[in-house]
């Protein structure tokens, strides 16, 4: 059991290591002349904000993390089963 909870808190930990980056927050707000725009272009309070990362390769990776783990977990214990029987 200690195994699979170390093997279900690992993901998270990394995801919300990964992600402080978009966690960020400042309690100044920004100058006129700092204003960064998004995507849109537009600027203001319809920018898109932009934190430097891609969150959607690292959920990717951690999920598939979490699959292969899962499945080494119950592979083993189908061999364990196999030998002491």
């Amino acid at each position: 059991m200690r195994k699979i909870a170390v093997m279900m808190t690992s993901p998270i930990a990394f995801v919300a290591i990964s992600s402080a980056s978009a966690l960020a927050d400042s309690t100044e707000p920004p100058s006129p002349t700092n204003i960064v725009e998004g995507a849109g272009g537009a600027g203001g309070a319809d920018a898109t904000a932009f934190t430097g990362g891609d969150a959607s390769t690292s959920a990717i990776v951690v999920v598939a993390l979490v699959v292969v783990g899962l499945l080494a977990l119950w592979i083993a214990r189908r061999a364990a089963a196999r030998t002491t029987s």
